[in-house]
């Protein structure tokens, strides 16, 4: 899985970072696999969520670390950018309900009939309760 939150382009956001990724993946025991890749003025955290999902034990302690992922990285202030479908939802939500109604009006105006993606990225006709 990856997980992928965004910041200012600057050295101590690399520390900060990864010092907090590591701390989080080696609770869950998971190793830390992350790159930056860093632009004019933001940088990209990628961190690759590295297990065996054959193993249901490693499956749920995968799992456990990624939502403390979410919840650590949202808590500093970080927006995350990528991560799998299965955790779309979750991430839409810690934008707020303000960019959740905007991108519902929108989904509504250009696909009355919900049949690009529906669902993805937390934005859906049928479900949308904001």
């Amino acid at each position: 899985m990856w997980f992928a939150p965004v910041s200012q382009a600057k050295g101590n956001e690399c520390e900060k970072q990864t010092s907090l990724a590591k701390k989080i993946l080696n609770k869950h025991g998971l190793d830390y696999v992350g790159e930056f890749i860093v632009g004019w003025r933001d940088m990209h955290h990628v961190i690759d969520v590295l297990y065996d999902r054959s193993n249901p034990d490693e499956a749920k302690r995968a799992d456990a670390c990624f939502n403390e992922l979410l919840d650590e990285f949202e808590k500093n202030g970080y927006a995350v950018y990528r991560v799998s479908t299965r955790y779309m939802d979750r991430v839409a939500d810690s934008y707020g309900p303000v960019k959740r109604r905007l991108e519902h009006t929108l989904k509504r105006a250009l696909d009355p009939n919900n049949i690009l993606a529906p669902g993805k990225s937390g934005i859906d006709l049928d479900t949308f309760k904001g």
